[in-house]
C-alpha cells in the first residue's frame, strides 16, 4: 500500500498535536473523537476558506467602511476620523466586519506616538507641517464565551474557566506608513497594460510588440512592490502595443499563462501559504494634514484622499457590466501629396497634413525618394494663407526639388517624414502625437517613427505658350456642342495615370461563397457617371493558391448604373479566412454605352480616353484588382496562420494565371 504526501512534507498524526490544513477528518462509527478531530475539521473548511479568496477573488473593501474626517464639536483644533460601518477582506483572505462606525480623536493618536517615540511627528513633517496618515483594516480574533472546567486538584478559580467561541473580530488603525499590497497594484498594473494594446488586421512592426508586450507582462513582478507609482500617472499612451486580429487569442493565452506562472508566484504575501511576518492589513484612506505643529495641539486642515484604496466588487455587477468600449483604431492619413499639374513652369509637392485642429511646423529638408531609388533633398515653404507670405504653421507646405530635378510622367515618389521634421500645434513631435492621441499613421516607417507618403509625378510641360498663342488657339477652337460621333471617340486629353478602374467591396462571406460589390470608374474625369458599364467581365483567383473561382453574375444594381453586384466561390480549405482574391477584367469582351453612343470595348475607350487604369496591362488586356475578405466576426482564428506556419501558409502551390479573352500564361 502506498500514501501520497504533500509536497509541503508529510502529514503527521493528530496525536502529536500537529493539525493539516490540507486533511479533513475521515468519521467512522466507533471512532472516538477529541480535541483535534474538531479542531482540524475547522481548520480545513476554514483554509480552503482563505485559500479560495487570496486565490480567485482578492482583498479589499466590499462594503462601507467609509473614511471620514470632521472638525471636533468642542474646537480646539482637533479632528475627529470616523470609518464607517462595513465589511472587508484583508490579504490573507479573512473576512471581516465593522458592525458599527468607529471613531478616533486624531489629536489624541497624535499625542500618544509622540509619547511613545519623542519626536515622531517632526520626523513625519520634516518642519513642513504637512504629513500623511494611513488608515488600515484588517481581520481579528478574540476569545470569548468562558465556561467552566471541572476542577483540578489545586487549582485556581481562573483555571477551571475556559473560552468557548472565538469570536470574528477586526482591527482598524492609523499608521504613518501603507501597507505594502503588492498584489493589488500588480492587478492594476495588468489591467492598464491591456487597456493599452490594440488588436488590428496588420501591424507595421509585425510580432516586434508581442515580444515587448509579453517582457512588459513579465516585469510587472519586479515593478509591483514599489506601490502604485507611474499607474496613476496622467499622460499613459492610449495605444501602447499592436497587434494581429488573427493572433490576439493566442496572445491573451500567453499574457495569462505567464501572469499566472511566472508573476503571482513572485508576489507577496504568498497565495498557498502566506507567511505569519507579512501584512494582512488593507488600505482605507490617506489622511492628508496641513498645518500640523509640533507639539500637536492643532492642524490647520486636513482632507481624505481614497486613490490606491482597493476594492472588491460583487459578481452580480460584474455580469451587468457592458463590454470595454475597445476600439480597434484605424490607421489615419497624416499627409497627401499633390503632385504640380503638367502645366506648371517647375515640378513642386503640396504636402497637406491633415491633424484635426492644428497646424503644422515642417522642418525641411524633406527626403523624397524615385522609384529608382535616387533619394532628393526637397526644401519646405509654407503655404500662404491669411496674408502671411511665408508661415511658420500651415497645413499645406510646398516640396521644392534641388536643381535639375524633373520627373516624368507616371514615376512613382515617396516622401519621408522624420517624427522630429513634423510638429504638430507647435509642440507635438509626430511620436508624441501618436502617444497622446493614440493614433496609428497610414505608411508608417519599418523603423525610426516616420510616415511615408506617396504620389505619381505628371511631369512637366517643356515649353509654355504664350499668352497671345494660347488667345489665338482658343478663338480658333470652335465652340459648337460635341456630336454623338465625338462622345463616342473622346478628344484627345492629358494622360491620367494611376486612375481607380473599379472600387471592391465585400457584402458577405460564409465557408462556401463570397459576395461583392465592384463599383466601376469608366471615367474618372467627371463629375457624373456618362459612361456607363454595358456587359462586365469578371474572373476571380485565390491569390494564395493561384485556383480559380467560381464566378456567379455580376447582376447592375437598380439604382446605379455603374454598380454591380458579383458572387464567387469561397477559396478551398478548412481554414480559407483572410481569402485574397485576384480579379481580372478582359477589355476585350467588356464594353461600355455612353449617353448617346453604342457599345464601346473597354479596351477602346482606354485608348481613346487617355485613361491608364490601375493595374491596367496593355499586352495581356486585362485590368488586376486585389481584394482582402477579413474573417468574418465567428470565425475563429487560423491555426494555419500561426508565427511559426505564417510563411507556409502564404506560399502558393501554383501560380495564379493571368487570363484574358481566351489567353493565358504564367507568371
Amino acid at each position: 500500500m502506498t500514501t501520497t504526501e504533500p509536497t509541503t512534507g508529510p502529514c503527521v498524526s493528530l496525536s502529536m498535536g500537529t493539525l493539516c490544513p490540507d486533511q479533513r477528518v475521515n468519521y467512522s462509527y466507533g471512532m472516538v473523537l477529541g480535541l483535534d478531530e474538531f479542531l482540524q475539521e475547522q481548520l480545513y473548511h476554514q483554509e480552503k476558506t482563505y485559500r479560495h479568496r487570496r486565490l480567485l477573488h482578492g482583498y479589499g473593501t466590499s462594503y462601507g467602511l467609509q473614511v471620514s474626517v470632521d472638525l471636533a464639536p468642542d474646537g480646539g483644533g482637533d479632528y475627529v476620523i470616523t470609518v464607517g460601518r462595513g465589511s472587508g477582506i484583508d490579504q490573507w483572505g479573512r473576512e471581516f466586519t465593522v458592525p458599527e462606525s468607529q471613531c478616533l480623536r486624531l489629536q489624541d493618536w497624535l499625542t500618544a506616538q509622540e509619547q511613545a517615540h519623542p519626536g515622531i511627528v517632526e520626523e513625519h513633517t520634516e518642519g513642513s507641517g504637512a504629513a500623511t496618515i494611513y488608515v488600515v483594516a484588517s481581520y481579528a480574533e478574540c476569545l470569548d464565551g468562558l465556561v467552566p472546567l471541572p476542577g483540578r486538584p489545586c487549582g485556581t478559580g481562573d483555571q477551571t474557566q475556559v473560552a468557548s467561541r472565538v469570536r470574528d473580530s477586526w482591527t482598524v488603525e492609523l499608521r504613518w506608513d501603507p501597507p505594502e499590497m503588492p498584489r493589488w497594484d500588480s492587478d492594476r498594473r495588468l489591467g492598464r497594460l491591456l487597456a493599452s494594446v490594440a488588436v488590428i488586421e496588420q501591424p507595421q512592426g509585425n510580432f516586434l510588440d508581442e515580444d515587448a508586450l509579453l517582457a512588459a507582462v513579465r516585469a510587472l513582478a519586479d515593478v509591483a512592490p514599489n506601490g502604485p507609482g507611474d499607474i496613476d500617472e496622467f499622460g499613459t499612451p492610449l495605444v501602447a502595443y499592436e497587434i494581429a486580429r488573427w493572433r490576439a487569442a493566442l496572445i491573451w493565452d500567453e499574457i495569462f499563462a505567464i501572469w499566472v506562472s511566472e508573476v503571482r508566484p513572485r508576489l507577496e504575501p504568498d497565495l498557498i501559504t502566506p507567511s505569519q511576518s507579512s501584512d494582512p492589513a488593507i488600505l482605507l484612506g490617506a489622511l492628508q494634514m496641513y498645518g500640523l505643529s509640533t507639539d500637536v495641539n492643532s492642524i490647520y486642515n486636513m482632507h481624505v484622499e481614497v486613490a490606491g484604496r482597493p476594492s472588491l466588487v460583487n459578481t452580480q455587477l460584474i455580469q451587468e457590466l457592458p463590454p470595454p468600449g475597445r476600439i480597434d483604431r484605424e490607421p489615419v492619413e497624416l499627409v497627401t501629396l499633390v503632385p504640380s499639374p503638367p502645366t506648371a513652369s517647375a515640378f513642386t509637392l503640396d504636402a497637406w497634413f491633415h491633424p484635426v485642429d492644428y497646424a503644422v511646423t515642417l522642418h525641411g529638408p524633406i527626403q523624397v525618394t524615385t522609384e529608382t531609388g535616387a533619394t532628393y533633398a526637397f526644401t519646405a515653404t509654407g503655404k500662404p494663407s491669411g496674408g502671411s507670405e511665408s508661415p511658420t504653421y500651415a497645413n499645406v507646405w510646398t516640396l521644392t526639388p534641388p536643381p535639375g530635378f524633373k520627373p516624368t510622367a507616371g514615376q512613382q515618389l515617396s516622401a519621408r517624414f522624420e517624427s522630429d521634421a513634423v510638429v504638430i500645434g507647435g509642440v507635438w513631435t509626430l511620436d508624441q502625437w501618436r502617444d497622446q492621441q493614440g493614433v496609428r499613421f497610414l505608411n508608417t516607417a519599418a523603423s525610426g517613427g516616420a510616415v511615408l507618403a506617396y504620389a505619381t509625378a505628371n511631369g512637366t510641360t517643356s515649353t509654355l505658350l504664350p499668352e497671345e498663342a494660347r488667345n489665338e488657339q482658343t478663338a480658333q477652337t470652335p465652340q459648337d456642342p460635341p456630336t454623338a460621333a465625338a462622345e463616342a471617340t473622346p478628344p484627345a486629353a492629358t494622360p491620367l495615370t494611376s486612375a481607380p478602374f473599379v472600387t471592391v467591396t465585400g457584402t458577405g462571406a460564409t465557408a462556401d461563397q463570397l459576395d461583392f460589390e465592384l463599383w466601376f470608374h469608366p471615367d474618372p474625369r467627371g463629375t457624373r457617371h456618362d459612361m456607363l458599364v454595358q456587359t462586365p467581365q469578371v474572373r476571380a483567383y485565390d491569390e494564395t493558391t493561384g485556383d480559380p473561382l467560381t464566378v456567379t453574375g455580376p447582376t447592375r444594381d437598380p439604382r446605379n448604373g455603374n454598380v454591380w453586384h458579383v458572387t464567387t466561390s469561397a477559396p478551398a480549405g478548412n481554414s480559407p479566412f483572410p481569402a485574397y482574391v485576384r480579379f481580372v477584367f478582359p477589355a476585350e469582351d467588356f464594353t461600355l454605352a455612353g449617353p448617346a453612343s453604342g457599345s464601346t470595348a473597354l479596351a477602346s475607350w482606354i485608348d481613346s480616353a487617355a485613361v491608364d487604369f490601375t493595374g491596367w496591362n496593355r499586352d495581356e488586356a486585362s485590368i488586376v484588382v486585389f481584394h482582402r475578405v477579413p474573417a468574418p466576426d465567428d470565425e475563429e482564428p487560423s491555426p494555419a496562420r500561426s508565427r511559426t506556419t505564417r510563411a507556409k501558409a502564404a506560399a502558393p502551390r501554383t501560380v495564379a494565371p493571368r487570363t484574358t479573352s481566351g489567353r493565358s500564361q504564367k507568371r
